[in-house]
């Protein structure tokens, strides 16, 4: 979120951002300042910001309000602040609201806020492709807090170090969401009157829950549903802070970010936020009985941070200033080696040459045991630069290595969990363009083999067969049928085969309408063969037949791929042969692809997650009952490793793609 910072002259405020802004900088006002307005200052910033929002609100004023105050300053000025609704993106977004504010003084602009309140239950199997569109902040909110269905990642709510104090749970999962994305001049009263505001929208929003049963499972998926928190992540953009860094040694500009970063984060904790894990956002609940809102402030979490690092990226900030052409990564790396010659080795070297590295060096006193700033030990770095040559020598033949399992960097991963988060962002992420994010989890084709034996060896055995797919394919519930298929999944999928197998029997003898009857499930299948189904019930049956082959596999323990659908229609008692008949009409691939790809989208579109929850309603403890997975709600990644692609192409916003992509 971006807000102002100390109040400076004028309480002017910029919107730059800078790379090496602190995580949570900020500041902080109690009450709206007035005392020392510079009104041509003033102009010039509102100016500047009101191009900014423009393109913000995009559309009409709705449920406008005004309020008036009356500052206590001599002689007395007279504070007017408007609250507005705008809609969320160009044409209108089912999805999102913006709620803006605008504060003048004696007519003059002083102060503004923008927050988004997010239907997440509207868009949540397209949660981050939605959030990364409207603007950085709701980009960054987003990849960082969340996963792709909008729920918040494990690790801030399971993490021994990463849940920091432990106070959110599964109730961020759920319901609206109200961003807080810009605060310029924080003021009590501005930030009340939003949360005020985003209350009574929500409500008025509210379903009266008559048929929550029917549509939400029950009447507690019906409050989960429909429970709202506010988000902020606090930051500083200021000139004023620019101005204050002037001529200053490194060190006392890092203070002085460092001293308005706690004054951001003192503020928002005044106002009854807390922090989200060990993350950089903050949480509001407006739920009285919360935990959060009897956690007192000091007793709030705060990640350990690195003075050391700090004051070394504000040095070399300070070097970028005087000379922009100095290039900053290699003068860091420079240092690196310098201080820390097997750290510095092995982040630049390959791992052949990595090892050959520590082999001559293996009696020198380098430093083995010594950390980085950010406490990373060699084992840390060697895991999660991928190289496990480097990393089973280090095991087997440094004095304590196998003890660096157990350590914990500055932001509590041991080299197996720094290395599973920079898996996870492998999958999941790939960054383009400046702060902005694709989702590539439906790409995913399994963990290179660098990355699959450094895992074997952190975990301490030897990978191999089904233990090393599942660690290829991120299986966390160790019985992941090929290595990604998990119990879940594969109920659901069950589901799915056997509810379709008996829906597509009704109307099987009439060949005209039964076509018509299930256009969109065989959307997959070559035309001239959907043709031939019309005036051929042998092919419509055995079109059907493949649901209930594909069930036999995943029950049998396989994987419900083309090959063994036809291994399997090869060893079973059918006549007529009608399933033989289909897939020789059809094509063994294509056969199998038509009915599969429509299976597994069928089960994507009755999840929790990825769709309308249907299927967990319907088998509840039985699929309650199963273990969980990472790999419980990838459905395309599944279908694609069963052999069934879909679209092959990653898709940019639309925004992109007109600004990079246009003629």
């Amino acid at each position: 979120m971006e807000n102002d910072g100390e109040p400076g002259k004028g309480n002017r405020v910029s919107l730059k951002r800078k790379r090496m802004d602190f995580e949570d900088d900020g500041s902080t006002e109690d009450d709206i300042g007035t005392d020392e307005f510079d009104d041509s200052e003033e102009e010039e910033w509102w100016e500047e910001d009101e191009s900014s929002d423009d393109s913000e609100e995009m559309d009409h004023e709705q449920d406008i309000e005004e309020h008036e105050y009356t500052a206590s300053s001599d002689p007395a000025r007279t504070l007017k602040i408007r609250l507005f609704l705008t809609d969320g993106q160009v044409g209108g977004s089912k999805w999102m609201k913006n709620f803006v504010v605008k504060c003048t003084c004696d007519g003059v602009a002083v102060a503004s806020a923008l927050a988004r309140y997010i239907d997440r239950e509207g868009m949540r199997s397209k949660f981050w492709e939605r959030m990364e569109e409207p603007s950085e902040e709701t980009c960054d909110v987003a990849f960082h807090i969340f996963d792709r269905y909008g729920t918040v990642k494990t690790k801030y709510k399971d993490h021994p170090v990463q849940r920091g104090t432990g106070i959110w749970g599964k109730e961020l999962d759920h319901g609206p969401l109200f961003l807080i994305e810009k605060v310029h001049v924080t003021a009590m009263e501005l930030l009340s009157l939003l949360l005020e505001k985003a209350k009574r929208f929500w409500l008025d929003d509210k379903p009266d829950g008559e048929h929550a049963d029917f549509i939400y499972g029950s009447n507690e998926a019906f409050e989960r549903a429909w429970t709202l928190h506010a988000l902020v992540s606090p930051g500083i953009l200021t000139a004023d802070i620019e101005s204050q860094l002037g001529d200053k040694s490194a060190e006392e500009r890092l203070m002085t970010r460092v001293r308005v970063q706690s004054g951001a984060i003192d503020f928002w904790r005044s106002c009854g936020f807390r922090r989200i894990g060990a993350s950089r956002c903050f949480a509001y609940s407006f739920d009285l009985q919360h935990q959060s809102r009897t956690l007192a402030v000091t007793s709030d979490f705060d990640p350990r941070t690195s003075h050391a690092e700090d004051l070394e990226d504000e040095e070399l900030e300070v070097i970028y200033e005087a000379d922009r052409s100095t290039e900053v990564k290699r003068l860091k790396m420079d240092r690196l080696r310098d201080s820390l010659p097997l750290h510095h080795a092995a982040l630049t070297l390959m791992d052949e040459e990595l090892k050959a590295f520590f082999v001559f060096h293996a009696s020198d006193e380098l430093g083995w045991e010594r950390v980085t700033n950010s406490e990373a030990t060699l084992l840390h770095l060697t895991a999660s630069e991928l190289k496990p040559l480097s990393t089973g020598w280090l095991l087997e033949n440094i004095h304590h290595a196998n003890s660096w399992k157990t350590a914990r960097d500055i932001n509590g991963y041991t080299p197996l969990g720094a290395l599973q988060e920079k898996l996870e962002t492998m999958r999941t992420q790939k960054p383009y363009g400046l702060f902005r994010i694709l989702n590539v989890s439906d790409h995913f084709k399994g963990y290179p083999d660098t990355a699959v034996s450094c895992l074997s060896l952190l975990l301490g055995r030897d990978a191999s067969g089904r233990d090393k797919t599942r660690l290829r394919y991120g299986c966390t519930c160790g019985g992941c049928l090929e290595g990604f298929l998990s119990p879940r999944m594969r109920s659901s999928l069950i589901f799915q085969g056997e509810t379709n197998y008996d829906l597509h029997q009704e109307y099987i003898d009439d060949g005209s309408f039964w076509v018509r009857y299930n256009d969109n499930t065989l959307v997959h299948l070559d035309p001239d063969v959907r043709r031939n189904l019309k005036t051929n019930k042998s092919l419509r049956k055995g079109f059907v037949n493949i649901f209930r082959i594909a069930v036999e596999c995943l029950n049998s323990g396989r994987a419900p791929t083309a090959a063994n659908i036809e291994w399997r229609c090869n060893n079973r008692s059918e006549w007529p042969p009608d399933t033989k008949n289909y897939l020789r009409r059809a094509g063994t691939q294509m056969g199998c692809r038509a009915v599969l790809r429509y299976m597994f989208d069928a089960a994507k579109e009755a999840d929790e997650k990825a769709g309308n929850g249907e299927c967990q309603r319907i088998l509840k403890r039985e699929w309650s009952d199963l273990p969980t997975c990472r790999n419980d709600h990838e459905f395309e990644f599944a279908a694609r490793a069963c052999g069934y692609s879909g679209d092959d192409s990653i898709s940019f916003p639309y925004w992109y793609t007109n600004v990079f992509f246009s003629p």
